[in-house]
């Protein structure tokens, strides 16, 4: 531990699990507590302690909690479902008014859910007791704290000890500090799959560029880690360039899923442009930079794999947000991933909300990086990532789109009221994903036309590049809404105001689900919905940066990847 400092860096500034309080003991500002794991320098002594987490008194923001805020009863259709092996939040059933923090903390039977805080504020009661506030969800983490470390060798054949060599930033080599780590084999789940394994770790190509290894230290000082993540797919340096229309449709139409089985165990960064002219792949990226990330994961095959009925692989869809930040370890610029993920309730204890990439897909016991292909698209482009500055009235397209993900996840969580969240074709992630995204659009475009100092802005500046950026994303809003619904029938669902659009349509009714989904398909398949969205933001102008995983990391010979697959069948 007493390399601690040098070695490993805290995943956040602050961390920590959270817990529900017993019913009788239920708070009236709706706070829960959390057991901090990692804290703001000037409040170190809070590490160890727990204290109540709440919600910012600010008016926006009690106003979003409140309109996701449900009674929680559980219907029959729950009971069929925990039936069948899904988890359901039964801590929180029967309470009333259940607000977005409750709802994560008692996500599952126990108190495990570890979170990171972005904008944790120390406030102080009548009685001096200390309690944190925030203003936007926490995010699922997995682990404490963070290294950067190359796989030498396993202890013994059996054995979930490994040798790892530590990152030297002076160097920068794997030449640091040896050290003996815990990687523990995750369990198979009902379908006798492992998430992931350890075998031969130290064997898989992207061993060389090292792993950013999250987990803690046990008892006895040994680390443990929780979650891996490849160095490689977070570099700003891509494998492969594809410049041009032709080029960059081949790519994500044909390219992107090609070879899959084939390049199992391995991984691949591809920048993509529509622009013909030449890019500087160093130059297309700055510290502080975001972007959109369209996610999609394909199938299981192989000697265990799924069942793939008519081949149909339709895989999952998501939002989520990527930064460029300066990585504490090695000092270098990489991406940062948080998922916005919309999930239906399941067996394995994922739940809908904000997620770091490390936590989804790289953890060891839930994750999926190691049995199923995933495919992150990263989406830079101006209109829609950078904020607009109307002479002192902001606009953020991004923390708008935030918002509404983040509703319609604690809605998930929650079921709207049921407890559960289920996925077919009248409700599904890809629909209500999207309807963020076009509410996003809709919503600035109220804010301009009941806003005078913006209009007038608009008209005094006639030419101003901000003018032009935002006539392109009042474009890009017209563009989502003809492409997403077929005939250009829009979903009655997508004009609705947030508080009604996002409640979780639990549909029973087999017509009605048809109907449903012969009104929108094209948003209720994963893999059409995925090559739609990005191939509109490609049309837009907007640079693609594909991250592409083929069951990465230790070798399992009982399973393969298996690319997603629409009712059309694959592009070729």
């Amino acid at each position: 531990m007493e390399a601690l400092p040098r070695l490993y860096h805290p995943i956040g500034r602050w961390t920590g699990r959270l817990i529900l309080p017993a019913l009788k003991r239920r708070r009236i500002d709706g706070a829960v507590l959390i057991e901090i794991h990692n804290a703001a320098p000037e409040h170190a002594d809070l590490v160890g302690q727990i204290v109540p987490l709440c919600w910012s008194s600010d008016p926006e923001v009690q106003s979003l909690v409140q309109a996701v805020t449900h009674d929680v009863e559980f219907n029959h259709w729950t009971a069929l479902s925990q039936a069948r092996g899904n988890l359901h939040p039964e801590r929180i059933n029967g309470w009333w008014q259940v607000n977005p923090l409750e709802s994560l903390a008692g996500a599952r039977h126990q108190d495990d859910v570890v979170v990171m805080l972005r904008d944790a504020i120390v406030a102080l009661n009548r009685d001096g007791e200390r309690s944190l506030m925030i203003h936007s969800d926490p995010v699922q983490i997995s682990g404490r704290v963070m290294a950067l470390v190359s796989i030498l060798e396993q202890e013994s054949p059996t054995s979930e000890y490994f040798w790892v060599r530590h990152f030297n930033q002076s160097s920068r080599l794997f030449d640091g500090p040896l050290e003996r780590v815990r990687i523990p084999q995750a369990a198979p789940d009902r379908a006798g799959i492992c998430r992931s394994t350890h075998y031969r770790i130290e064997r898989s190509p992207l061993n060389s560029q090292g792993w950013y290894v999250y987990g803690e230290h046990d008892a006895e000082g040994t680390f443990v880690v929780q979650a891996i993540e490849p160095r490689s797919i977070t570099q700003l340096k891509p494998d492969e360039v594809h410049l041009g229309y032709k080029a960059a449709s081949t790519y994500l139409y044909r390219d992107n899923w090609k070879d899959t089985v084939a390049d199992k165990g391995t991984a691949k960064t591809v920048l993509v442009s529509a622009r013909p002219s030449p890019l500087n792949p160093s130059t297309c990226w700055q510290e502080g930079d975001a972007a959109i990330v369209v996610h999609l994961y394909g199938g299981i095959g192989g000697k265990k794999g799924e069942k793939a009925p008519f081949g149909l692989v339709l895989g999952h869809f998501a939002y989520g947000i990527a930064h460029v930040i300066r990585d504490p370890l090695t000092n270098d610029l990489r991406f940062d991933i948080e998922y916005k993920q919309v999930y239906g309730h399941n067996p394995d204890g994922i739940i809908s909300g904000t997620i770091k990439w490390s936590s989804y897909a790289g953890d060891l016991q839930r994750g999926w990086l190691g049995n199923r292909p995933i495919s992150d698209v990263l989406i830079k482009l101006d209109v829609i990532t950078q904020d607009y500055d109307f002479d002192g009235v902001r606009l953020s397209p991004l923390t708008l789109f935030n918002r509404h993900l983040e509703a319609i996840a604690a809605c998930y969580r929650t079921g709207h009221g049921t407890g559960a969240a289920f996925i077919n074709p009248a409700t599904s992630c890809v629909q209500d994903s999207n309807q963020a995204l076009y509410l996003t659009i809709k919503k600035l475009q109220s804010v301009v036309r009941s806003t005078p100092q913006i209009g007038a802005w608009l008209q005094r500046h006639p030419h101003h590049p901000q003018r032009q950026r935002f006539r392109q994303l009042m474009s890009l809003g017209h563009i989502l809404e003809r492409r997403m619904v077929p005939f250009g029938i829009a979903h009655p669902d997508w004009r609705r105001n947030v508080v009604r659009m996002i409640k979780t349509r639990n549909v029973h009714n087999l017509l009605e689900m048809l109907l449903r989904a012969l009104l929108a398909w094209r948003t209720i398949v994963p893999f059409h919905a995925h090559d739609a969205i990005v191939h509109i933001f490609l049309k837009q102008g907007a640079l693609l940066w594909f991250i592409r995983t083929n069951q990465v990391g230790g070798e399992d010979p009982d399973i393969e990847p298996r690319p997603p697959r629409g009712i059309l069948g694959p592009r070729d």
